[in-house]
This record gives C-alpha cells, sequence and structure tokens, in this order.
C-alpha cells in the first residue's frame, strides 16, 4: 500500500479546503492508498508520531511535523497539497510551500482567492514549480496547463440522515461571509411570510455577520442556537440540509465559477435542491462546468427572483427531477473514481 501526503498547512481548521481535505483523504484511501494529511510546525512542537483526529471527521487523522521531516517527506512519497496558508503563519520558514514544490509537492487551486494566499511568490498567478491541479475548469483562465480533477466526496449514506424531516421550504448552509452575498438572501426575507423565509445555517464569519446581524431585525436574521456552526464531520452539513425542500448558495467568486462546492454537495447528498445565482456561470462560454441550471440546480438573477421563487416553488415533480439528476452528478465525484485520478497524477 502506497504512502500519499497531503499538507495542510491553515493554521486553523474550517472552511471549504478543509472538507476538502477530509474528502481527498477518503478518497485516496477508497483508491487502496495509505493517505497522510501532514500539518507543518515550528521546529520541535512536531506530535513525535502521534496522529490526531482531523476536525471531527471519522477515521480521517493527520500528524504535526518540523519544516526538515516536511522535506523528508516530500522526497520519500508523492505528495499534494490540500489547503495553503499566509507566510505569516509561517515565521519559522516563510517560503515553505514553495520550497516544498520545489522539491515535488504538487498543489491544488481552489479558487482565485489563493493567489494572494501564495504571497512569497508575488502578485496574481503566477508561474507553480510544480503543475498544479484545480477542483473547477475557470481555474485554467489563469494556469492553462492545471489539471481538472472534480472536487472528491464520499457520500453520506440515507441512515446517518433518515430521522431528520423536510419540515422547511428554504435554507442556506453556505458559510455566512462577503462572497456569499448574504445580503440578496435577507433582502428578500424582509418581503416574505415567515414561513417563506431562508434560514441561513452555514459557518459564520464572526466580525462579518456581527455586522450583518445589525442591519436587519432579529426576526430575519437571528443566530441559530447560538452562533452558526455545525460539527466539522461528513454527515452534520447534510443533516441540516435534509431540513430543507432549498438550498440557497449566492457565491461570486471575482474569477470564478462554473463547478461545483462541497455546500451544494452536500445539499445533493441530502436530495435537496440547491438554488444558485445565475452569474456563477459567467464564464460557462470558455469553462463549461458540470453542474447544468434547470438540470442540477435552480437558478435566480437576484433578490426579486428569490422573492418570486419562494412565494411560488417549483412543483414537486420537477424538484424529484433535479434532485435525481443531482445525485446522479455525484457519481462523478465519487472517492474511489477521484482518488485514482490523484493517484495517477501524482505517480507520473
Amino acid at each position: 500500500m502506497q504512502n500519499v501526503g497531503i499538507f495542510f498547512f491553515r493554521p486553523t481548521l474550517g472552511g471549504g479546503t478543509t472538507t476538502f481535505t477530509a474528502h481527498l483523504f477518503k478518497a485516496m484511501e477508497a483508491a487502496g492508498a495509505n493517505p497522510i494529511i501532514f500539518r507543518v510546525c515550528e521546529p520541535g512542537k512536531g506530535s513525535n508520531g502521534k496522529r490526531r483526529m482531523f476536525g471531527k471527521y471519522e477515521g480521517v487523522e493527520y500528524l504535526k511535523i518540523d519544516p526538515e521531516t516536511a522535506r523528508k517527506m516530500v522526497k520519500s512519497m508523492p505528495t499534494v497539497m490540500g489547503s495553503p496558508a499566509n507566510a505569516k503563519y509561517m515565521p519559522f520558514e516563510p517560503d515553505i510551500i514553495n520550497n516544498l514544490m520545489k522539491i515535488g509537492m504538487r498543489t491544488v487551486i481552489h479558487d482565485p482567492n489563493e493567489f494572494t494566499i501564495y504571497n512569497h511568490l508575488g502578485k496574481g498567478a503566477v508561474k507553480l514549480p510544480t503543475r498544479p491541479i484545480c477542483i473547477r475548469p475557470t481555474m485554467k483562465r489563469f494556469y492553462a496547463d492545471a489539471l481538472w480533477i472534480p472536487h472528491p466526496y464520499m457520500a453520506v449514506s440515507g441512515d446517518a440522515f433518515a430521522d431528520v424531516k423536510r419540515s422547511k421550504l428554504a435554507g442556506s448552509t453556505a458559510r455566512i461571509a462577503s462572497v456569499k452575498r448574504p445580503r440578496l438572501i435577507l433582502d428578500a426575507n424582509m418581503k416574505l411570510a415567515k414561513t417563506k423565509r431562508v434560514q441561513l445555517r452555514g459557518a459564520e464569519y464572526r466580525m462579518f455577520t456581527y455586522n450583518l446581524m445589525k442591519k436587519y431585525p432579529p426576526e430575519i436574521f437571528k443566530q441559530c442556537g447560538g452562533t452558526f456552526q455545525f460539527p466539522m464531520t461528513f454527515e452534520a452539513p447534510v443533516r441540516v440540509a435534509k431540513e430543507y425542500a432549498l438550498n440557497f448558495d449566492m457565491t461570486l467568486f471575482p474569477d470564478d465559477g462554473g463547478g461545483t462546492q462541497y455546500a451544494q454537495m452536500e445539499a445533493m447528498n441530502a436530495s435537496t435542491v440547491n438554488v444558485m445565482h445565475e452569474d456563477w456561470w459567467r464564464f460557462d462560454k470558455e469553462y463549461k462546468g458540470e453542474m447544468r441550471p434547470g438540470k442540477h440546480v435552480l437558478t435566480v438573477s437576484g433578490t426579486d427572483d428569490i422573492i418570486k421563487l419562494l412565494k411560488n416553488p417549483p412543483p414537486a415533480e420537477k424538484l424529484q427531477e433535479i434532485a435525481i439528476n443531482s445525485i446522479q452528478l455525484l457519481r462523478n465525484h465519487a472517492p474511489k473514481v477521484i482518488g485514482k485520478m490523484y493517484l495517477e497524477e501524482l505517480n507520473r
């Protein structure tokens, strides 16, 4: 069984790259490899071979290693970086990401926001020492030679959320952050009856959430159980999504779009129909993603469209059709399928 290293450089857990790393671990495992998540730390503060649980993802663990051990790992096995970090978080060796890439560590580009995270390489998209892997085709706008491999996704068994009732019309499991444009949803809520409003349930960016809450009445936007955060497990976001018929996500990345995100796949897993802003497909002519409007997802153009949709939701037959199509799409992201694609590329 081949060892494969997955480097996670972020100082804290949370967000899409954490979810990605956990699913990639399971994908490597399903493809027959022995994945190891590495978190690089200051010399002398490693875990001495003791593995710790990665978030609360069942069966997913990590090792803390120092920079010298990291170099040895890159030279001894195929490795890939699942999550970068700004150089300021690694004062003990600010250029460690670049140094490891120079000796063979591959990297995954998640979205254009990461171009500022690789700040020690220079401004904007730059030539990387190794061929990058991207999770959406739009990243080829910046790295033409990038290899697109879809998100790995380990589907949660229906038994894990069978007890959850689909009792509400609309929710949003997208994180509460500026790029997710929750104001479009909250402005719609201001004009909707209570039973029609979208409940925001995503993980919060604390200061952004605090400032946002001050702009809306409590009945429109309030804390759910004290904080907007669910446990970092494979099951938790799927269970939340299952409560709703529709899952709203208004994401706008300045230079990205068209492909999948984990919030959408978790909703698909729960047979909840995603509703996204139509500008997610603004690069579609050049870089066509796999998620198709009308087939896998419903689309809106803004607040007025959200209101119209919630006042007159599609018939149950249409929602069921989209849910079935979405489950089929998830098969393209199955752990063994994606794991084999990564192993093939990392072993070149």
